[in-house]
């Protein structure tokens, strides 16, 4: 499936568009790693969202990548906060979020650093 095709996949999955800049985001950075981060394909978000039950624990929220050390990276769907979090896979739950990044786009400027 083609990006935008998987995008809009991603899309319909949540119900609501993503916000302007995680779409451009996703799109750019799927797939990649940057730093100790690797960034999922939007099918991959769909499916990793399924997996950790996202949705359930986390709504609004989408695991857009993770550390490969049981963390995931978080950022709301409508980037309502704009802050990057990372949280084990094992308790997605907002509670337990750390936040990481105050803004996506700075956060990957600054070379994803999770700790």
């Amino acid at each position: 499936m083609s990006g935008a095709a998987s995008l809009a996949g991603l899309e319909r999955w949540c119900g609501a568009p993503l916000a302007a800049p995680l779409r451009a985001f996703v799109l750019a950075h799927g797939g990649r790693e940057v730093g100790a981060v690797r960034f999922y394909t939007a099918d991959e978000i769909v499916e990793r969202n399924l997996t950790y039950e996202s949705r359930e624990y986390c709504p609004g929220y989408l695991t857009l990548g993770d550390d490969g050390g049981g963390r995931a990276v978080v950022v709301h769907g409508e980037l309502v906060p704009p802050t990057v979090f990372v949280v084990g896979h094992g308790s997605m739950s907002e509670p337990d979020f750390i936040a990481v990044g105050a803004q996506l786009a700075d956060w990957l400027d600054a070379g994803c650093p999770v700790d």
